[in-house]
Parts: C-alpha cells; structure tokens; sequence
C-alpha cells in the first residue's frame, strides 16, 4: 500500500522580486561604481556563493565582475567615493521593510512597549595588522581564544513578519571591545515616541546603563552572580528620631545558593529535564544608585549549572498573571 507524501509548495519568484527591489532601493542613493560593487556583495551574500565559497568574497563574486575586468584598485576607489553614513543605509532598510512587508510589531505589557535588542559579535580578521582601523581584540568561539578582530555592536528591533519573530537592524556601531561598542550604540539609539524595552544581550548589563535608563526607555540585563543589591528602606515611623532616613534596606545576593531574603514570588515547574524555579524579588537597587528601582528574576534552568539572574525597570513584565 502505498503511503500519500505532501508536495513542497509550487516555487514563485515572489522572493527574488522582493529582494531585487530592497536592494534596488537601499542602494539608490550611492554612486553607481559604489551602489554597483555593494549591490554584487548583497547578491552572493543573499544567494548562497559565499558559502559555496567557503566565505572567499573574491571566489564568490568573479564569476559577476569577471567581464569588467577591474582591478581591485578601482573597487576601492569606487568603494571610497561612495562615502555614506551607515545610520541611513539602515533607516532605508527600516522604511522599507514597514513598507513593503506585513511587519506585525511587538508590543509588551501594559504600556505596549517596543522590543530593541542590543548584541555584539566578534568578525576575525585572519590577516589582520596592528595599524588596521576600527579593530579590537575579541574572543572568538572557533578559535577559542581572544584574536585580532573587528567588534561591532548591533541594535534590533524585533517585530514579526508573517507570524516569524526577526529583528530589523537599525544601528551598528564598533568598539575596541564588546563593553564600548555598546556604549556607542547607547549614545545613538534611534528615536520613538512610543515606550520600549531595551535588551541588553552583549554581555553583563552595568550600573551605568540601568541608571540612564527611565520608564519610557526601560532596559533588561542580566546581572553577574555575585551581584549585591539592597532593598527597599523601611517605612519611616509616625514619630522619627534623630537622624537622617535610612536610603537602604537590608542586603541581598540574589546569586547565591541561599539568597538572605525570601523572594516575594516563588514560582516552580516540572521540566523534561528537571524542575525549573523562577524567583522573584521587588524594589531592588544598586546601593550607590539608589534612584533606580529595579525587579530581579532568578532562573534555575536544569540545563545550566549557574542560575540566570535578570533586572529590569519594566517592573510591570515581571508579574506574573
């Protein structure tokens, strides 16, 4: 008896008209000799022969400029003259995206906050030298250990489009090391009216960032281990004493084994590995930033051998309904 298989759906071109025109207009406001050379690199970047290539762009792209017969010093020049500021490039990509696709943004809590999430990467450059511009050195999962490399900072805003979650990129920017890439990229966030959550998923959220962070631009990172937190002061008696009011409360370590107060939420669930707890603690603060109040989640995953630790000012997405 034979057995009906599903037919792969019928193959359209709808794709490639879709990636013709995106690059069309994203490269409309370049030189030719420039809108042409970047046009080329998108087109074997997009097709598949760079990683036919083994990420060789020369091997990738001379079957395409092989009838030009230009020498790599010309594609420089050409390259050179078509100076043009990154932020547009992407704020074209952006415009276009919401133009021409059904983007779906996400909308979190209450206050229906944007999604921005902020990441680095670490590109090696095998032949690089000290006197390179924009390099850094970087660790480098492949190599397994720190390398010469170009680090780059990149700001997301995640949407749908047709029921699959992506990230739109709006802002590069590089840096010595992870930790000043994204401290460039916070001086230029792109701007909205509307409320956002800021995701910080390069590394270890700082103080700095949590305090110049607000309600309207809320940020969530993750905190080290042996992060020392104080809660929040006690209520000043009807009648004070002498003395200035207390700023903080007592001291918390929410990484440790035996965290020194209970949380205020204390959530468990059966995982196909293990149980998975979910702890909770409210009115948070870093003692030399008393201002900023934060809500800290602790995430004991039976996978991980350290719990996750997370803190937010959104302190209206940590509860739980």
């Amino acid at each position: 008896m034979s057995q009906s298989t599903e037919t792969s759906p019928k193959p359209t071109t709808e794709p490639l008209k879709l990636t013709a025109e995106a690059v069309n207009y994203l490269i409309k406001i370049l030189p030719k000799g420039t809108a042409y050379c970047i046009g080329i690199v998108l087109v074997v970047m997009m097709s598949g022969r760079l990683v036919q290539s083994k990420g060789s762009l020369a091997r990738a792209v001379l079957p395409l400029v092989f009838h030009i017969k230009w020498g790599w010093h010309r594609v420089e020049r050409a390259m050179e003259r078509g100076k043009v500021p990154l932020d547009l490039l992407f704020d074209r990509a952006v415009s276009w995206c919401l133009s021409n696709l059904p983007v779906e943004p996400v909308a979190l809590g209450e206050k229906q906050r944007e999604v921005l999430a902020i990441d680095s990467s670490t590109i090696a450059r095998w032949r690089a030298r000290p006197g390179m511009d924009l390099l850094g050195k970087g660790f480098h999962h492949r190599a397994g250990k720190a390398i010469k490399a170009n680090i780059i900072a990149a700001v997301t805003t995640v949407v749908f489009i047709s029921g699959v979650r992506v990230g739109l990129v709006s802002r590069v920017r590089f840096g010595d090391s992870c930790e000043a890439a994204v401290a460039e990229l916070f001086k230029d966030l792109p701007k909205s009216k509307n409320h956002r959550l800021l995701v910080v998923d390069a590394g270890i959220a700082t103080r700095q960032q949590f305090a110049a962070a607000s309600d309207k631009d809320a940020l969530l990172g993750r905190l080290r281990i042996n992060s020392k937190l104080r809660c929040a002061p006690p209520p000043r008696p009807s009648q004070p004493g002498p003395g200035r009011p207390r700023k903080h409360g007592e001291i918390l370590h929410p990484g440790w084994d035996s965290p020194e107060i209970p949380p205020d939420e204390d959530i468990t669930a059966m995982h196909l590995k293990g149980e998975l707890r979910l702890r909770r603690w409210q009115q948070l603060h870093f003692e030399d930033v008393a201002d900023t109040v934060l809500d800290v989640v602790r995430i004991d995953h039976p996978d991980y051998e350290k719990p996750l630790l997370l803190a937010t000012i959104a302190r209206e997405l940590t509860r739980v309904c």
